[in-house]
């Protein structure tokens, strides 16, 4: 059912029951969720493995030099080997399998729980063969040897699983970057038939809301047509200025209820550990929790700027071109980023920048990013910027694709940075 009136909302009546249930229950509780394992057991008491790629992949094995690092800071000794190389011991032992399953020639002695399709992969009775669908497995805790998998139908679902790991549940499977299954051991859930019966369509110029049947009266009222076109009327005001198209297609944007609705539905799992998600961008969907205009507007922007320029882009470059976004509308918010970059001026960039160390720490980097693109895109011009989020994740991580596109390496731009900043600090008013 549409709810789409001037004056008023029509209420679906299973909203109100769901609003009842829900202040009796949790989310996970309502519908018997899988427990996410925040300890992530298996992974921590990993001690050594073999990381096992495909043969003849020089793409994977970029990507799987990515979770050599992350083994190795953690203690792991960890070996990277093709599937041709292993031997019948390395089968024995523990395995940290990357890569998309039809490039293995012999999926079976692997011993997961999986069956390789000829054009996908079954988990039960559950058969995945779209060619986004991705998937990880992780052994149950207390399984030996212990099997660790990031996979999918293409390069391109496998990249998208590996790029955001998860290691709490034992299965998860992804359809263009969105959960659509989750499970442990026999407890698996079909996310995406709760997704098809929880959430009805309000719909605008540009968007399909999808709100969901446990938000609360008070929530739905604030839905109207003047509403909808508020937001419709900000994404032609965005693509003006960052200089982009219209979206080709309706924007599916799911509105929440609680936390936990959010980080099971958006498939931001790792957040079922702790902190609040208030928006998510997941493929093409855009998710947020209530109906709160400055993360609906934050998500969108994200989601039409990476579906035009480059989905797989850092978090630094992700929020700072928001962010950067959010200064030209917003003086203040310009000057309290200002503030923010000078507070922290001597602090060198590198680590965060190049996804090495947190970003998200309050607010601090979302400003301080948004101020280094705007001295990116004040001294070279947006158009390069797009050319440096255009780059391959690999080279942005690497620091490579800023001297590709700049012609100078990441350090000597954080030196120019800082000179520039200072004294634009002062013409801002922010100055001593």
């Amino acid at each position: 059912m549409f709810i789409k009136s001037k004056k008023s909302i029509v209420i679906i009546i299973t909203c109100l029951f769901y609003t009842v249930v829900q202040a009796q229950q949790s989310f996970v509780e309502m519908y018997n969720l899988p427990q996410y394992d925040c300890e992530m057991k298996v992974l921590r008491e990993l001690k050594k493995t073999n990381i096992v790629i495909p043969d003849d992949s020089t793409v994977v094995w970029v990507n799987a030099r990515r979770f050599e690092g992350l083994l190795s800071r953690m203690g792991v000794e960890v070996s990277i080997k093709t599937e041709s190389q292993l031997q019948k011991g390395d089968l024995d032992g523990n395995l940290f399998i990357v890569g998309p399953i039809i490039d293995y020639s012999d999926w079976n002695r692997f011993g997961i729980p999986i069956e390789k399709l000829s054009n996908g992969f079954k988990i039960g009775n559950f058969s995945f063969q779209d060619p986004l669908h991705g998937f990880s497995f992780v052994s149950p805790h207390g399984t030996s040897p212990v099997r660790i998998v990031f996979s999918g139908n293409t390069f391109e679902a496998y990249e998208r699983i590996a790029n955001n790991p998860q290691f709490g549940f034992e299965y998860v499977v992804l359809n263009n970057a969105a959960p659509e299954f989750i499970g442990n051991g026999s407890h698996t859930f079909d996310l995406k038939a709760l997704k098809e019966s929880l959430y009805a369509p309000a719909k605008s110029k540009y968007y399909v809301f999808m709100l969901s049947k446990n938000l609360t009266l008070e929530e739905l009222g604030k839905i109207n047509d003047d509403e909808l076109k508020k937001y419709d009327n900000h994404i032609e005001t965005f693509v003006t200025k960052i200089e982009l198209n219209l979206p080709e297609n309706t924007i599916k944007s799911y509105i929440h209820a609680s936390q936990e609705e959010i980080k099971y539905m958006s498939g931001f799992f790792g957040a079922l550990c702790g902190g609040t998600v208030h928006g998510y961008v997941t493929g093409d969907e855009i998710h947020t929790w209530n109906w709160v205009g400055e993360y609906i507007e934050h998500e969108v922007n994200h989601q039409i700027f990476n579906q035009q320029v480059h989905k797989m882009a850092p978090t630094f470059l992700l929020e700072g071109i928001q962010t950067w976004y959010e200064y030209t509308v917003s003086a203040e918010k310009k000057e309290s980023g200002f503030q923010r970059a000078l507070e922290f001026a001597d602090e060198d960039l590198t680590d965060v920048i190049l996804g090495r160390a947190n970003f998200f720490q309050g607010d601090k980097y979302y400003q301080i990013s948004g101020i280094l693109v705007d001295y990116l895109i004040d001294t070279y011009g947006l158009n390069k910027f797009k050319e440096l989020y255009r780059c391959d994740t690999h080279d942005l991580l690497s620091g490579t694709g800023f001297e590709t596109i700049y012609g100078k390496p990441l350090s000597e731009i954080l030196v120019e940075y800082k000179k520039w900043l200072l004294p634009m600090v002062d013409k801002s008013g922010t100055g001593s």
